[in-house]
């Protein structure tokens, strides 16, 4: 028989200790961005739960959370939070401006899709239906007025009906929708609003011109929805390329030079607190109908880094996300914890 060395007899076996005792990759050991997610939201609902929605949270928030969880429950098939999705979508306590009706008009349909309570469908319609009859009218050439005293056209409220439109088409099917999706999209094309960058500015001034304010996360977020959504339900793919040109010029110009999304001005109130996680909303939808390529390898590649930011940032889920994800100095709550949860679900490929 033929003499095998101990060093050589003890080789594999020493591999096999050190490979037992080598730290196991993140992903593995945690159950990857799905778990992370999921852990976000059970914190969420743990540190600012409450009857109807979350504690410390701005009224028009409360309808961007019910979209983040109802995003949970159709990434994962995670049911859990259907009875607070139910409830917080149904409270309407707060609403003022007509981007706070459309941010309920869009929760309430999603809420639809999952329970399909006429209820929902028949709200969105009626509020919908009161906005554009009442405060679409001829001055700078069209569009919303963001407030009932129609003292600002702005680009977030118009966004916003874009999106609602395309929502309430594919919930419902009727035309007029469709129609109006366009219509907004059309006027907000030529409004000025998109810099020569790409990127959305905040409104309008007094001669209906780029009023030169900062181009929030949120205003390129829900564009890039409405494009998404002008490309599913015309056929046209023109809009999606529009879509994904607004993502690139949003994820290098709104970045860290690190790589993070980061907004702006160098503080931001209690509304702010929810920007980040609708511009990833409304990525993570694009992603879902872009093909592979650069562009989505590009997106992708920011995407994980972002979530990693957040993941890290909240001490692997057991502190609250903050609200910069650059920057351990940081605000806290119901809004932020969901613009962490809303990156971390969209960092699974």
């Amino acid at each position: 028989m033929k003499h095998t060395p101990v060093r050589a007899r003890l080789a594999p076996l020493l591999a096999a200790l050190l490979l037992l005792q080598s730290p196991a990759p993140v992903l593995a050991r945690d159950g990857g961005w799905p778990a992370r997610a999921r852990t976000a939201a059970k914190y969420l609902d743990r540190h600012w739960g409450a009857p109807g929605g979350w504690h410390g949270i701005e009224p028009w928030q409360r309808f961007v959370a019910v979209d983040a969880l109802i995003d949970y429950r159709r990434r994962s098939g995670d049911r859990r939070w259907d009875r607070k999705i139910a409830d917080a979508v149904r409270n309407r306590a707060g609403l003022s401006a007509n981007d706070d009706d459309l941010w309920a008009v869009i929760a309430s349909v999603h809420a639809w899709q999952v329970s399909r309570d006429p209820e929902l469908l028949a709200y969105a319609a009626t509020t919908y239906r009161r906005i554009v009859t009442t405060y679409w009218d001829d001055h700078c050439g069209g569009g919303l007025w963001w407030d009932r005293r129609r003292t600002y056209k702005n680009a977030i409220t118009n966004e916003l009906l874009i999106y609602a439109s395309t929502q309430m088409f594919l919930a419902t099917g009727q035309e007029s929708y469709r129609d109006w999706a366009l219509r907004g999209w059309s006027w907000f094309a030529q409004s000025s609003m998109i810099g020569p960058d790409g990127l959305v500015n905040d409104g309008l001034d007094a001669d209906c011109r780029n009023n030169g304010q900062p181009r929030f996360t949120y205003n390129q977020g829900v564009l890039i929805g409405g494009l998404t959504d002008l490309a599913a339900i015309t056929g046209d793919a023109q809009y999606r390329d529009l879509a994904v040109k607004t993502a690139i010029a949003a994820t290098r110009g709104l970045s860290t030079p690190e790589g993070i999304l980061h907004e702006p001005v160098a503080a931001i109130g209690s509304d702010g607190l929810m920007f980040k996680g609708i511009f990833a909303y409304h990525l993570g939808h694009l992603l879902d109908v872009m093909p592979e390529g650069a562009d989505r390898s590009e997106i992708m590649a920011w995407v994980r880094r972002n979530a990693s930011a957040v993941w890290t940032l909240s001490a692997s889920g057991k502190q609250p996300v903050g609200s910069d994800w650059a920057n351990s100095t940081v605000q806290v709550g119901a809004a932020a914890q969901v613009s962490g949860l809303a990156m971390l679900l969209i960092a699974a490929d």
